[in-house]
């Protein structure tokens, strides 16, 4: 009685952490890709930038799998394992899981290709990438993503379970190679543009930096002139390789589980969840390199409070000599500071009083 007791409390409380870290996951989404949309649709400094368009439309998928995620810990908050879970929820939760996991891919490509093309063509990309050829690239990612991805992951389902390990939803296919075959093309596919789109910024400015003379360049190198471009593409393979490092431990486990070697289950856990939490590194990745998006973000959601300073009363110092006995003024005055405004009147009598006192009479 008492081995049960344990055995149930264990249980429960294994439950209770896996929950409090999905939870984890989905709020990290939302914090880390709500102030990337904010930002650049309310900045006038993103209107004209393609790749924040781009971004901003990556960020309302990763938000979607935040979305998910805490799908997956209501189930798993609410429910006991071996509870039925209602179908129709389950195949929800998988489709969403695997539609937008293939969105989120493309939208890395597509940034890498849009990037690529403002480093290799800085005269001529908005002539190619204007707002009614962005709109069409995102409208075509999200409609094939939703049509492709949801017809494949619901084709020839036989049945539906939550795996209480992962806490994930799962189907059953009579032919299961067609919807991992189609995943494995997407991957490939993704994988081969973004990797192009990369080693060709590599390559332009290698060469186009070899080809300019030392005093073009300056002291500071390309920095000079390929520096803003270079850096931010520099960050944006940044979040494709945070995004490819996530995913590695997936094959890591399909290559266990192909040998018939057992998985702890926490190392489960932790395999399928550090892939999906590759949905907040995303926003994190964008907003911390950028200092742009930072200092956006910092004007709109933490205003400087402009305060009044006062400068100092002013000091008097006797001047030696001085017959009238007329007084130097200095003050010292912070940069910004105003200094107290003194009545029009009393400044008129003053200026007239001291005058008189400096001119000479004149006998009638």
């Amino acid at each position: 009685m008492a081995l049960h007791t344990f055995v149930c409390t264990y249980r429960s409380l294994y439950l209770v952490v896996f929950v409090v870290i999905l939870m984890l996951v989905s709020l990290a989404t939302f914090a880390a890709n709500v102030p990337v949309i904010f930002v650049t649709f309310r900045s006038r400094r993103f209107e004209n930038d393609s790749v924040a368009k781009i971004i901003s439309s990556l960020a309302v998928s990763d938000i979607i799998n935040g979305l998910i995620a805490a799908c997956c810990a209501g189930v798993a908050w609410s429910l006991q394992p071996g509870e039925h879970v209602p179908t129709w929820l389950l195949r929800i939760i998988n489709t969403g899981l695997y539609t937008f996991s293939l969105c989120s891919m493309w939208h890395l490509a597509a940034v890498s290709v849009v990037k690529c093309t403002v480093i290799v063509r800085p005269l001529t990309h908005f002539t190619i990438f204007t707002d009614r050829v962005l709109r069409a690239i995102i409208c075509s990612l999200w409609t094939l993503s939703l049509l492709f991805g949801g017809c494949v992951s619901n084709i020839g389902v036989t049945e539906s379970y939550f795996h209480w390990i992962t806490m994930i939803a799962y189907v059953k296919r009579q032919n299961a190679s067609l919807a991992y075959g189609f995943g494995a093309f997407q991957f490939v596919s993704s994988t081969v543009i973004i990797t192009a789109a990369y080693a060709k910024v590599f390559l332009v400015v290698r060469r186009q930096v070899s080809s300019m003379p030392t005093d073009v360049l300056g002291s500071f190198g390309s920095r000079t002139i390929f520096g803003s471009s270079v850096r931010s593409a520099k960050n944006l393979f940044v979040m494709c390789a945070a995004y490819y490092l996530a995913y590695s431990p997936v094959f890591l486990r399909l290559a266990l589980r192909a040998r018939g070697l057992a998985i702890p289950d926490i190392i489960d856990f932790a395999i399928s969840w550090v892939y999906r939490s590759s949905a907040a590194l995303d926003g994190f990745l964008y907003i911390a390199p950028h200092s742009s998006v930072r200092r956006e973000l910092r004007r709109y959601l933490w205003p400087r409070v402009r305060r009044r300073s006062v400068a100092p009363a002013a000091l008097t110092q006797p001047v030696a000599g001085d017959a009238g006995g007329a007084q130097r003024y200095s003050a010292s005055a912070d940069v910004g500071a105003t200094a107290p405004e003194a009545p029009v009147a009393a400044m008129t009598s003053s200026c007239q009083h001291e005058i008189a006192e400096r001119m000479p009479t004149v006998a009638p």
